[in-house]
């Protein structure tokens, strides 16, 4: 591909060299300055293109002593070496000599001597020098489905180790470094929701403080079922979208969990009593509860909701939302209103801001 540019516009400079001398030619009408142009001009197109010729000989040059360094490196067992000279020689001159060819078998190899050396370091528990071997393995044969598959069984495992790590340093106050294990372990699982419920209480407290809010219940009063949780879960969402950095929310999953399973066994009906005992169980700051009062689908879905933040610490309704009716977007119908719900939890969001 250089070889052949190089040869255009070797051709284009002497064409232009030749259409630019043409008009002297004639307006000479062969007088000596015609003669003295034509020489001129056969002259530029001389060095035009012997340059061309000496740069395309230097690239050949280089071509060559790129590949035989290939080979050399790919004799000694240096794959990573071999990879980094082929592609450069290939870079280029891609047609020259069977380059494209070496190349792959070279990135081949590599892939394969850094899939052995993850499995080597996985055998002796070197988990993280694991991860990095077959990550690197990856970069030079990314195809390869045995890879990823021992990535991500290995991705699980890590992740129970900067997990164990996180728990140790929580258990010192240290919550920088709580927290970067706990990152570390809900990046590698993050559908774990004990990892995301810790990776959360640790931004919480290394992010200077910040509060750590959750929503846990929305009553519905309608006769439309379901759409309850898909407003908590809307509104959870948007909380955290609009969150600015001045509060953490709780993982809605884990939130979900624990009042499942600690409700029954507090008693008693949902309301602000038992939003307060949840929330010293999720050891969170405050809590958002509501209320469906009313969900219309008819010519337009009309959806009125209540809601409030309650601080735990004080059992203070910090924010109160009264009931309020939001009429959806024109076009929604009682096939699509879930659609639509996201929007409506954001006007939710910004009114308990």
């Amino acid at each position: 591909m250089m070889r052949q540019a190089l040869k255009i516009t070797c051709l284009v400079l002497v064409f232009l060299l030749v259409f630019n001398t043409l008009p002297a030619i004639a307006r000479s009408n062969q007088s000596d300055s015609g003669k003295t142009v034509i020489k001129v001009g056969v002259a530029a197109a001389v060095v035009v293109g012997a340059v061309c010729l000496i740069r395309a000989a230097i690239i050949k040059g280089k071509v060559d002593k790129l590949y035989r360094q290939g080979e050399n490196l790919a004799s000694a067992g240096d794959w990573v070496g071999a990879v980094r000279a082929y592609t450069e020689a290939w870079e280029l001159n891609p047609k020259y000599k069977d380059v494209a060819e070496k190349l792959a078998d070279a990135k081949e190899k590599a892939g394969a001597m850094f899939l052995r050396l993850g499995d080597d370091a996985w055998t002796e528990k070197k988990l993280e020098a694991a991860e990095a071997y077959y990550r690197q393995a990856l970069q030079y044969i990314p195809a390869s489905t045995e890879v990823r598959q021992k990535l991500n069984q290995l991705s699980q495992e890590l992740a129970w180790v900067h997990y164990r790590r996180g728990l140790s340093y929580e258990a010192v106050n240290r919550w920088p470094e709580a927290l970067q294990e706990y990152e570390r372990a809900y990046l590698l699982a993050p559908e774990m929701a004990e990892f995301a419920d810790h990776y959360l209480r640790a931004k919480a407290q290394a992010d200077q403080d910040l509060p750590l809010k959750t929503v846990l219940f929305f009553l519905n009063y309608s006769t439309t079922a379901g759409v309850e949780d898909l407003l908590a879960r809307e509104l959870h969402r948007q909380m955290q979208a609009v969150a600015d950095g001045k509060y953490v929310m709780l993982d809605y999953t884990r939130t979900q969990a624990v009042l499942t399973e600690q409700a029954a066994a507090l008693g008693g009906d949902l309301d602000e009593r038992l939003a307060l005992d949840l929330g010293r169980i999720l050891s969170v700051d405050e809590v958002i509860i509501g209320a469906i009062h009313s969900f219309e689908v008819s010519k337009r879905v009309r959806i009125e909701v209540s809601a409030k933040r309650i601080e735990i610490t004080s059992g203070r309704v910090s924010k109160e939302v009264k009931p309020f009716t939001y009429t959806f977007a024109r076009g929604t119908t009682a096939a699509n209103w879930r659609e639509e719900m996201p929007k409506f939890a954001t006007e939710l969001a910004k009114r308990l801001k």
